[in-house]
C-alpha cells in the first residue's frame, strides 16, 4: 500500500494536468515527509530513502525543477538536499545514467546549476544551498571505489564533459574584457560562489580541472575580476590563483609564465598603494610563498618582468628576498662546478673511505689467533668504538678510590680528636730513615693498668690487660724513605704532649712498651 501511495503521489506531481495548488500541497507534503524521516532510526531511514529511490523520486524531482512555480522549485530543492545528504552516490549514479538518454540541458545536475545561477534572492540564499549540494556531489572524499569501477574517475569525467561549461558560463560571459562587464553586488556574489567551487576543484581534483583551466584559459578570465570594485570578489580571484601556485605544479607554472598572469596581480598591488589592508597582505603572502618554497621558475619570471615595479617596496623584505633568490639561482647556473662541489661535500661529509675498510679487513686476516683475547678481533685503537661501560669504568674506579681515601682520613681525624677521651692516639716515629713504626699509646693518667684508674682493663687484678694493651699497638714499615700518612696541623702539639707523658712513665712501663 505504501508503494502504491508513493507511485500515485509521484504521478500526480509530474502530471501537467495537475492543478498548481494541488501540486504545491503534494510537494510540501513530500518535503515534510522527508524532514520527518530524519527523526527515524538509521535502519528505518535507510529503508525509507531506498523506497523513495525505487519509486522514482529523482525523475519526479527533475520534472518539478523544470516548472515555473518558484515555491514548487524551492520545495523540490529541499527534497533534493535530503537525498544528497543521505546518499550522494545514488544521485551520481542516476545522473550518469540519464546522461546516456537525455541532452545536457535537461540533466538534473544542470538544472540545479541553472537554479543557482538564476536565483532572484538578493542575498542568494538558495544559490548558497545549491552550491553546497554541488560541492558534496563533486567531493572525491565521499566517492566509492570498487574493484570493477572507480566512481571518482567516471563521475568527474562526466561532470567536466557535461556540466562544467554550465557552471562557468556566467564567469566567462562577464570577463570578456579587461574589466568585469557587470559589477553589481548580486553578480559579484554569484561569481564569488562559482570561484569558491572552482577553488575547491583545484584543491581536490587532479588532471580534470588542470586540463579544463589550461584549455579554456580560465585563470586569465578569473584574474579580470581583480579589477572589480568589490574587494571580496577580487580576493576570491586572488585566492583561486594562490591555490594553483600552492600546488607547485610546473604545468600550471608554465601556463602562468606564458600568459604573463602575474600582471593583473602586480597591477592590483600597485593600485592598492600604501593602504595596509587584506588585499595588500594577501598579495605579499603569495610572493612570500614563492620565495620561501623557492619556486625557481616563478621567481625568475617575477624578477625579470616585474622587478622595476616592485623594487621600491621596502616595508617588507619579500621582494628583495626574491631578487636574492634569483641572483643565487643565476650564480649556480653560471658556476655549475661550484654547485656540484657543494652536493659532493654534502653527500660525502659523513661517509668513510672505502680504503679504510679494506685496511681493517686486511689487518683482521693478518692477525694471529694468539693475538686475540677472549675471541675478540683486533681493532685499531683509533677506530674501536667505545661503549658507555668503557667510558664510565675509569670514572667509577676513581670515585671509589676517592671515597676510600676520604673515609680513611675521617677515621684518622676522629681518632685524633678523641685522644683525650680514653681513645688511643697514634704516633708516627721513624728509625734510621728506612722504617717507620706506628706506636699506639695512651696518656699517663688513662693508660691501661696505670694507678688512679680503678676498674680499667689494665688495672692490677684485671685479666687480659697485657694482651689487650699489646693488641692496641701497630707497626707500619715502609721501604724507601719517609712517608707521612696524614698531615694535620695539630699533630705536632699532640706529639710534644705524648713525649712529655712518655717521660713521666715508670721505667717498667717503658721497658714493656719498648720490648713489645
Amino acid at each position: 500500500e505504501d508503494e502504491k501511495f508513493l507511485t500515485d503521489l509521484f504521478a500526480q506531481l509530474t502530471d501537467e494536468a495537475t492543478d498548481e495548488e494541488k501540486r504545491q500541497e503534494l510537494v510540501n507534503f513530500l518535503k515534510e515527509f522527508c524532514a520527518f524521516s530524519q527523526t527515524l532510526q538509521p535502519q528505518n531511514r535507510d529503508a525509507f530513502f531506498k523506497t523513495l529511490s525505487n519509486m522514482g523520486i529523482l525523475p519526479a524531482l527533475e520534472v518539478i525543477l523544470g516548472m515555473d512555480d518558484a515555491q514548487v522549485r524551492s520545495a523540490a530543492t529541499d527534497i533534493f538536499s535530503y537525498l544528497v545528504e543521505y546518499n550522494p552516490s545514488m544521485v551520481r549514479e542516476f545522473v550518469m545514467q540519464e546522461a546516456q538518454q537525455n541532452d545536457d540541458d535537461i540533466l538534473l545536475i544542470n538544472l540545479i546549476i541553472e537554479h543557482m545561477i538564476c536565483d532572484t534572492d538578493p542575498e542568494l540564499g538558495g544559490a548558497v544551498l545549491l552550491m553546497g549540494l554541488l560541492r558534496t556531489l563533486v567531493d572525491p572524499e565521499n566517492m566509492l571505489a570498487t574493484a570493477n569501477k572507480t566512481e571518482k574517475t567516471e563521475f568527474l569525467g562526466f561532470f567536466y564533459k557535461h556540466c562544467m561549461h554550465v557552471l562557468t558560463a556566467p564567469l566567462l560571459a562577464n570577463t570578456t574584457e579587461d574589466k568585469p562587464s557587470k559589477d553589481d553586488f548580486q553578480t559579484a556574489q554569484l561569481l564569488a560562489l562559482i570561484l569558491e567551487l572552482l577553488t575547491f576543484c583545484v584543491e581536490h581534483h587532479t588532471y580534470h580541472i588542470k586540463n579544463y583551466i589550461i584549455n579554456k584559459d580560465i585563470l586569465r578570465r578569473v584574474l579580470v575580476l581583480m579589477a572589480s570594485k568589490h574587494a571580496f570578489l577580487a580576493l576570491c580571484a586572488l585566492r583561486f590563483k594562490r591555490k594553483i601556485i600552492g600546488l607547485k605544479d610546473e604545468f600550471y607554472n608554465r601556463y602562468i609564465m606564458k600568459s604573463f598572469l602575474f600582471e593583473p596581480v602586480v597591477k592590483a598591488f600597485l593600485n592598492n598603494g600604501s593602504r595596509y589592508n587584506l588585499m595588500n597582505s594577501a598579495i605579499i603572502e603569495m610572493f612570500e610563498f614563492i620565495r620561501v618554497e623557492d619556486i625557481k621558475s616563478l621567481t625568475a619570471h617575477v624578477i625579470e618582468n616585474y622587478w622595476k615595479a616592485l623594487e621600491d617596496v621596502d616595508y617588507v623584505q619579500t621582494f628583495k628576498g626574491l631578487k636574492l633568490r634569483f641572483e643565487q639561482q643565476r650564480e649556480r647556473q653560471d658556476n655549475p662546478k661550484l654547485d656540484s662541489m657543494r652536493s659532493i661535500l654534502r653527500n660525502h661529509r659523513y661517509r668513510r673511505d672505502a680504503r679504510t675498510l679494506e685496511d681493517e679487513e686486511e689487518m683482521w686476516f693478518n692477525t694471529d689467533e694468539d693475538d686475540m683475547e677472549d675471541g675478540e678481533a683486533v681493532v685499531p685503537p683509533s677506530d674501536k668504538p667505545k661503549n658507555d661501560e668503557d667510558i664510565m669504568d675509569p670514572i667509577s674506579k676513581f670515585m671509589e678510590r676517592k671515597k676510600l681515601k676520604e673515609s680513611e682520613e675521617k677515621e684518622v681525624l676522629l681518632k685524633t680528636n678523641l685522644s683525650g677521651r680514653q681513645s688511643p692516639s697514634f704516633k708516627l716515629s721513624f728509625s734510621s730513615g728506612t722504617k717507620s713504626n706506628l706506636t699506639s699509646q695512651s696518656s699517663a693518667s688513662n693508660l691501661p693498668g696505670s694507678p688512679g684508674s680503678p676498674g680499667s682493663p689494665g688495672s692490677p687484678g684485671s685479666p687480659g690487660s697485657v694482651s689487650k694493651s699489646t693488641s692496641q699497638m701497630a707497626a707500619i714499615t715502609t721501604k724507601g724513605g719517609l712517608v707521612g700518612l696524614v698531615d694535620y696541623p695539630d699533630d705536632d702539639e699532640e706529639d710534644d704532649e705524648d713525649e712529655d707523658k712518655e717521660e713521666t712513665l715508670p721505667l717498667s712501663k717503658k721497658a714493656k712498651l719498648e720490648s713489645s
